[in-house]
Order: C-alpha cells, then sequence, then structure tokens
C-alpha cells in the first residue's frame, strides 16, 4: 500500500557474513539459525501480514457498499397501486334470515373474502356465488368484510348494526 523510497539489496553470503559479524561485535552467541530459514520465516510472516490487510481491505469495502444494495432493493419493490375493479353493485340487510347479502362485480376473488367481527372473530360467507351474490351471517355489531380482486388488491366494507 506504502511505497518504499529506498531499496537495498545484498547477497545471501554478505548478509550472513555482516550478520555473524554484528553477534561478534555485541559479543553474543552466533546465530544458529541459518539465514534462509529467517528470510522465509520474515517472507512467511510479512506474507500472513499483507494478505490480512487486503482482506480487510475488501470485507470494508463490503461493509460500505452494503445500504447501497438495500437501497437499490427498496427502489424495485415500490409499485404503483393499482384500483380495484371490485364493485358492490347492491347491498341489503334480509332480517327474516339474518343474511347481509353483497352483489359484487368485477375480478372477485370469491374463496378469499372474509369479514372480521367488533371482537376480532372471523366470518366467512354462508353462501357464495359466481354471478356476484356473497351472504353473511349478521344480526348485530360491527362487520369490516374484506374482498379480495385477482391482482392481490383488497376492498374493504364496514358494516353496522
Amino acid at each position: 500500500m506504502f511505497k518504499r523510497n529506498k531499496v537495498y539489496s545484498i547477497n545471501k553470503k554478505a548478509a550472513n557474513e555482516t550478520l555473524q559479524n554484528v553477534f561478534a561485535a555485541c559479543e553474543q552467541t552466533p546465530n544458529t539459525r541459518s539465514l534462509d530459514a529467517l528470510l522465509f520465516k520474515n517472507y512467511a510472516n510479512t506474507t500472513l501480514v499483507k494478505t490480512g490487510k487486503w482482506i480487510s481491505v475488501a470485507l470494508l469495502i463490503l461493509i460500505l457498499f452494503c445500504p447501497f444494495v438495500f437501497y437499490v432493493a427498496g427502489e424495485e419493490k415500490k409499485t404503483e397501486p393499482h384500483e380495484s375493479d371490485v364493485k358492490v353493485v347492491q347491498h341489503y340487510l334480509d332480517e327474516e334470515n339474518d343474511m347481509f347479502v353483497l352483489h359484487l362485480s368485477g375480478s372477485v376473488y370469491y374463496e378469499g373474502i372474509y369479514a372480521k367481527g367488533s371482537d376480532g372473530t372471523v366470518i366467512y360467507p354462508a353462501e357464495t356465488d359466481v354471478d356476484g351474490t356473497v351472504k353473511f351471517h349478521f344480526t348485530e355489531g360491527t362487520l369490516n368484510i374484506f374482498i379480495p380482486d385477482t391482482e392481490g388488491g383488497i376492498v374493504q366494507a364496514v358494516l353496522s348494526k
């Protein structure tokens, strides 16, 4: 990563003699390891450090670019809301049979229609016809009726008595 200004080179024989002379001048016992073994150990240590440095730089770059991945993924998921073509043509309360009747038109997904009562219970239709008629048992309280379409949208209707 950083370039040195001066590079010194010396042959191995002269380097070994210089090392032995330094030990003799300092009144130390001479080196028992060969210069080749010392050079190899130094090379192995510097290689490990250099490799670790480049791996850490690569991981740092990946960490810095991680937020951009989530930003791009969020941009792709933004979709325009579509308007559902499900319409309630007619509705009425059949008090004789305690039923609420809906007549629907459009691309209704009839198997997915349900309602939630005011206490949170899920109520499924008592009858559904492909001609657009949906009947719920209803006596009193509040019903939130959810009518899905085939495109994935949901129309919500609220019934209170």
